[in-house]
């Protein structure tokens, strides 16, 4: 990548070196309200979509029902999966544990969305008060913005929670102290990030590498090493104790589970979505003109890169979901590092953030946050009566089968199955969306003839039919 070669200059001058007491204090004033500005437009998303019943996947039911149970001090068992399912066999994630005091606080999976938009706010106050400090508090508010709206970070909250969002802030700290070249802390940041997801562990590594290229060869080394331990062993050895199956799930996705057994799949596998896997690259580095390029700090995204473009998954590939995230804050922070070893730039630097904004604006009419500007935002969804009228149904304690829609609505307060599984108990009650479009087929119509046809042992009745929604009641 171009200019390693400079920014490994161990006595590269900082530019926020001389800051005075005052200059820090305004550095930390104006990250605190790039901070609290972007939290606050990621939570008016949140909430409208919230609000609108709009789900883009299950995933927000998961997770309500990994949150609640370590709430209740019990283990991650997630019925939607299905029964029994532990879902620390599927992704590795226990740090998700930090936030159960939130949660058991404020049970519901609003406040997951909320959460993951304060962690993506504090990670924007990393990231500007880094900027600022280096490059000036003008420039630093620029390039702070700028990374708050990125569409990583934009993509990510539309996606709803992800246990990636722990591993935002905690990537935006580990290369703010990479810029600052304080590799010890450097070092502490990222080492958690193996227990957010089982894929980490690479990237970990890929910051013990940064450290060699730096110079710090036995922190470096030593970083490199765990980071690679650490994946091995949750992905051999964790993952499939935990499994019921007693595999790694997502072993198969990639091409590297194929390349010695059949390498000309393994060729069709990289080259399928090529134009989409070109596009993802540009697309992460673009939104820093390119700069991040600049910085040894980039190979973080390397990890991030692999697993990525070399699974036969599209989605994976995609610019929409919460994959790009964890990537934001390194490529931002990246340019900053690349940025300041341009001494020549000097005031321009301004200019430099400012471009920066006008990208992620610009990008932004293509992505979420574009949403807040239309006025169908804020006003109910046109299901919204039957939603709230299926939701009233439904009493506390209960036994639910159901699609997406109304997961994460009922997880906190009943079990939920998701009505696809094969395996379920008989539940008290099945409710389905008929505008829903994740039933393989055209959506049924009939609730009572769709729940008896899942569960033949059992009579049902209907109890609920109303803008699309519909219940049916176990009776027998």
């Amino acid at each position: 990548m171009d200019g390693f070669a400079a920014v490994t200059r161990a006595e590269a001058p900082a530019a926020g070196t001389g800051a005075t007491e005052g200059d820090r204090r305004t550095h930390l004033v104006v990250a605190g309200a790039i901070g609290a500005l972007v939290t606050a437009v990621y939570t008016v998303f949140s909430l409208r979509q919230w609000d609108r019943f709009e789900v883009p996947s299950w995933d927000l039911g998961i997770f309500t029902q990994v949150l609640r149970g370590y709430s209740e001090l019990s283990a991650p068992v997630v019925s939607i999966k299905g029964e029994g399912f532990m879902i620390l066999g599927d992704h590795f994630h226990p740090l998700l544990a930090v936030l159960a005091p939130v949660y058991r606080l404020f049970p519901s999976g609003l406040t997951l969305l909320v959460v993951q938009d304060v962690l993506v706010g504090i990670s924007v106050v990393v990231v500007t008060a880094c900027a600022a400090r280096h490059l000036g508090t003008v420039a630093g508010a620029g390039i702070g913005l700028a990374y708050g709206l990125s569409w990583g970070l934009q993509s990510a909250v539309a996606a709803q929670f992800h246990e990636i969002a722990l591993a935002v802030p905690l990537l935006a700290a580990c290369c703010a102290a990479l810029v600052r070249r304080d590799h010890r802390a450097a070092a502490l940041w990222v080492a958690p990030t193996v227990l957010v997801k089982e894929d980490m562990g690479l990237t970990v590594a890929a910051v013990g590498l940064v450290l060699l290229v730096r110079g710090s060869r036995r922190l470096g080394a030593g970083l490199l090493a765990g980071g690679l331990a650490a994946f091995w062993l949750t992905t051999t050895v964790i993952l499939p104790a935990l499994n019921s199956d007693g595999v790694w799930a997502y072993a198969e996705d990639s091409l590297l589970s194929v390349l010695l057994s059949d390498p000309g799949q393994a060729v069709n596998m990289l080259l399928a979505g090529a134009g989409q896997k070109a596009l993802l690259v540009l697309a992460v580095f673009a939104v820093t003109g390119f700069l991040a390029l600049r910085s040894p700090i980039a190979l973080i995204t390397l990890p991030t890169f692999a697993w990525r473009l070399t699974s036969d998954v599209p989605y994976h590939w995609a610019l929409q979901w919460h994959y790009s995230a964890v990537l934001m804050p390194v490529v931002f922070l990246a340019a900053v590092d690349g940025l300041r070893l341009l001494p020549a730039l000097g005031g321009r630097v301004r200019w430099v953030a400012a471009g920066l904004v006008a990208i992620s604006l610009v990008v932004s009419t293509h992505f979420p946050l574009w949403d807040l500007t239309e006025a169908r935002t804020y006003r109910p969804s046109a299901h919204d009566g039957g939603a709230h009228a299926a939701l009233a149904t439904i009493p506390d304690g209960a036994v639910v089968a159901t699609d997406i829609t109304l997961m994460a609505y009922l997880a906190p307060r009943a079990q939920v199955y998701w009505v696809g599984n094969e395996g379920n108990p008989v539940p008290d009650y099945v409710v389905v969306n008929r505008s829903s479009g994740v039933y393989g087929g055209a959506p049924p119509q009939h609730v009572v003839g769709y729940a008896e046809d899942k569960f033949p042992e059992a009579q049902f009745i209907e109890v609920l039919d109303d803008e699309g929604f519909a219940v049916a009641e176990r009776v027998g």
